[in-house]
């Protein structure tokens, strides 16, 4: 049958835009950690406080005069990288917007990119994505962003100091 838990704050899966990290907690689950009856039993208390909000944007945006670039694939040369680790140690990405999407548009990147040639950048998942709590609990962060949460929105701790969902 169907088991439905209103206690727990659901992240809508077509959401464009999250705010917070999923801050794991026993009150995240359904069910009681611990319980002798395991998945079976029924926690009542309330994930709202430590589960990431959907947030409601404006999807109406421009690209300006920006267009598709038409290279053709015989052409093409592909770079994958790393929101991160692109410009995290970049000395010349201002420090602020290092590991961000602003940082990987900073003009420095970008004129390096094109010096080796590429004209198209695959980057690794930036949609928003929660780290492991077998990770957390060993003070470590999910660096490659293998555990999606939300799929239309951006990783928010890939965005620039300020800047909206």
């Amino acid at each position: 049958g169907h088991r439905f838990n209103h206690h727990k704050l659901l992240i809508d899966p077509y959401a464009k835009a999250l705010t917070g990290d999923v801050r794991w907690h026993d009150a995240c689950f359904g069910y009681r950690i611990g319980s002798s009856r395991g998945d079976l039993s029924f926690d009542r208390r309330d994930s709202a406080q430590v589960m990431p909000k959907s947030v409601v944007i404006d999807p109406v945006g421009t690209w300006g005069r920006d267009a598709r670039p038409m290279t053709p694939w015989s052409d093409t040369v592909i770079y994958e990288a790393h929101v991160k680790g692109m410009t995290a140690r970049h000395p010349d990405v201002p420090p602020p917007l290092r590991g961000t999407f602003a940082g990987l548009a900073d003009p420095h990147v970008v004129d390096h990119l094109v010096r080796l040639g590429v004209t198209a950048i695959e980057l690794l998942p930036v949609h928003a994505f929660c780290d492991d709590r077998h990770l957390v609990q060993r003070g470590l962060r999910n660096y490659w962003g293998y555990n999606s949460i939300g799929f239309f929105a951006p990783a928010p701790r890939y965005l620039s100091p300020g800047a909206d969902p």
